[in-house]
């Protein structure tokens, strides 16, 4: 049992081992994709890149670099590239990786590509890339103009990067690449937010107690709206809605921070929850006066939401660092990626970095998959801890079945051994009051009579009589009991006619199982190796001994100095009874000649079994003491 406990436990340590190390290889890649935006540059495509572009102003011309973002808010950027290229045998198309918000390309004057014309997502988090064909006909000797045209929203500059010319096989790969990024991704971010949301609220009926699922429900819903907001047309000028995204932030990183004291096990101030309606209904208030809703959400809103989002990120590392959450530690990652993603939108808004994209609604996609992961741990937890309830129930039935079954069993056996003493205390009143007060009244008047021979055999009868009576009321336990009660009426007997016994029965052990028929076969086995000693031996000298025999069994033995005489000999003197007797009681029996005496040698099981013939034995018992009755009477006649 020790061993196959030391092997669970093995097996259950290399089993949380196995399951750390999955966890951390699993938010180990994360963390790196996460952090390879900050860390790396895309992959670049093995064709002609072109880094170098004139921007065309109203004042003239000036050289610029790529990639490149534009200054200006809210205006338009004219950049030309002066591209030489000859007619090949397969189409050639000019790359355009990644640019930010709306562009237009044409070629010596002839429109070849418009970002209004593809279906991606804009708005604040807009981002695209562009292939498009170079027209065979324009293709030739000498330079060619290709001229891009960039418009900024109100909130978010401009962004144009590298551009490369080639082949389709050489380009193909690369702008599936940016279409999954910059498209697919995007619309999969959405769509896991508005799983989550639903998840999070169908849990939240269910456990409507849980204060953690109200506050989750609450966080994933704004967080999907500002994420429409930021893909979406409704948020692509300054005095429009484009100022709602930041000021719903505000409400959605305050809700971040009171989950983050909830997963710790500690309850959000008032004032915090309060603060969640309190400041963006601040900032509309505010915005509702001279100052307009863009400024308002520079001063205000930006600002709330990188301290609340630099607060949640230090509470959930601080509870998973000291262990008090398990929860924290599968948003340590998660939240520390999507406070880094806040801290470079804030820093690319006010134009500390040339970057394209606003980052925070790609990184919260990650956090969605550390709420998805808190929420499933919670519920395999839920349903471990439904197991190991069940598994205690099992049990617990069980044993209380096994209780109740062993209590019933009881009960049958009390009420079989009341139903047994009754009968007992029946047959020894009508025994008393009835036979062996007729054998007293035969005793008396044989006495006045002078007939001895009437005298002796009712005496007898009343002795085998009263030994009959005494047994049944022997319980377990009680041999020694039954055994010396036979010594008084040995005694007596034997003291009348001259015999000395010698009585020792302290060394016997305890006998386990003793019913009334066992006392009874036990007292008659002795009675008969005694009455066979005198009768058939002529002892003058009895000794009765029990003792511990050497293969631990109880043993009686009967001495006596009379006549010896052997099993053959006593055949048809009571061997037959006395052996029968003893295979009811499951021992042995040995009859020894000694040179002055026999010795008589009964071994009993240190417990009994239970006597299947005991309501025969006792009819046997009555039976025989009515057969001498009516030998009485013939006599008597």
């Amino acid at each position: 049992m020790a061993g196959g406990d030391a092997g669970r436990r093995a097996l259950a340590g290399s089993g949380r081992w196995a399951c750390r190390a999955v966890w951390t290889a699993l938010w180990g890649g994360i963390l790196l994709a996460g952090l390879w935006p900050f860390l790396g540059m895309p992959p670049t495509p093995r064709a002609q890149a072109i880094d170098q572009v004139v921007h065309v102003e109203a004042g003239g011309q000036a050289p610029a670099s790529l990639p490149i973002a534009t200054v200006e808010r809210g205006g338009t950027s004219h950049f030309r590239v002066l591209l030489e290229v000859n007619r090949t045998e397969r189409p050639l198309y000019l790359f355009v990786p990644l640019l930010s918000q709306h562009a237009t390309i044409h070629m010596e004057g002839r429109l070849i590509a418009d970002s209004d014309n593809r279906t991606v997502m804009e708005g604040l988090a807009s981002g695209t890339s562009l292939l498009a064909v170079l027209p065979e006909d324009l293709l030739g000797a000498g330079p060619r103009a290709i001229d891009i045209h960039l418009q900024a929203t109100g909130l978010q500059r401009a962004y144009l990067s590298r551009l490369y010319v080639g082949t389709a096989e050489e380009l193909a790969p690369y702008y599936r690449l940016s279409v999954l990024v910059l498209e697919h991704l995007r619309a999969i971010t959405v769509g896991a937010q508005l799983l989550m949301a639903v998840l999070a609220l169908v849990i939240w009926l269910y456990r409507p107690r849980e204060p953690l699922f109200r506050w989750l429900v609450a966080l994933l819903a704004l967080s999907l709206v500002t994420s429409i907001l930021q893909v979406s047309g409704l948020a692509t000028s300054v005095n429009g809605m484009g100022a709602l995204a930041p000021m719903l932030g505000s409400s959605a990183c305050l809700i971040l921070v009171i989950v983050s004291l909830l997963l710790g096990g500690a309850s959000p101030p008032r004032w915090l929850k309060l603060s969640v309606v309190g400041v963006p209904a601040f900032s509309l208030l505010v915005a509702a006066g001279p100052l307009p809703l863009a400024q308002v959400a520079m001063l205000v809103n930006i600002p709330m939401n990188v301290a609340a989002m630099m607060a949640s990120t230090a509470i959930i590392c601080r509870e998973a660092l000291s262990g008090v959450s398990r929860d924290a530690c599968l948003l340590v990652v998660p939240a520390g990626l999507l406070g880094l993603a806040c801290v470079h939108d804030v820093l690319m808004f006010f134009g500390v970095l040339d970057r394209p994209l606003f980052l925070s609604m790609y990184y919260r996609s990650i956090f969605t998959i550390g709420i998805a992961m808190v929420l499933m741990r919670r519920l395999g937890d839920s349903l471990m801890q439904l197991d190991q309830s069940n598994d205690r129930l099992r049990r617990a039935l069980a044993d209380r079945e096994a209780e109740l079954e062993r209590m019933h069993e009881e009960d049958r056996r009390k009420a079989a051994e009341q139903a047994l003493h009754e009968e007992r205390q029946r047959l020894v009143m009508d025994l008393h009051d009835g036979l062996s007060g007729h054998l007293a009244s035969i005793i008396a008047q044989s006495e006045e009579a002078g007939v001895a021979g009437i005298e002796s055999t009712a005496r007898e009868a009343l002795d085998d009589l009263r030994l009959v009576i005494h047994s049944l009321d022997i319980g377990d336990g009680e041999l020694r009991v039954a055994l010396s009660s036979l010594r008084e009426r040995l005694e007596r007997q034997l003291h009348r006619i001259g015999v000395e016994l010698e009585w020792s029965t302290a060394r016997l052990p305890e006998v386990g199982g003793v019913t009334p028929t066992h006392a009874l076969n036990v007292l008659r086995i002795v009675q008969e190796a005694v009455t066979n000693a005198i009768r058939h031996g002529g002892a003058r000298h009895i000794r009765v001994a029990g003792s511990r025999s050497p293969e631990g069994c109880a043993c009686l033995c009967v001495e006596n100095d009379g006549v010896p005489f052997s099993c053959s000999e006593l055949a048809g003197n009571g061997l037959a009874n006395m052996q029968r007797r003893v295979a009811q009681l499951g021992g042995e029996i040995h009859i020894e000649a000694m040179p002055t005496g026999t010795r008589v040698l009964l071994l009993l099981p240190l417990t009994l079994s239970p006597a299947d013939d005991a309501a025969v034995d006792m009819r046997n018992e009555v039976g025989a003491n009515h057969a001498l009755g009516l030998h009485l009477l013939r006599n008597a006649s």
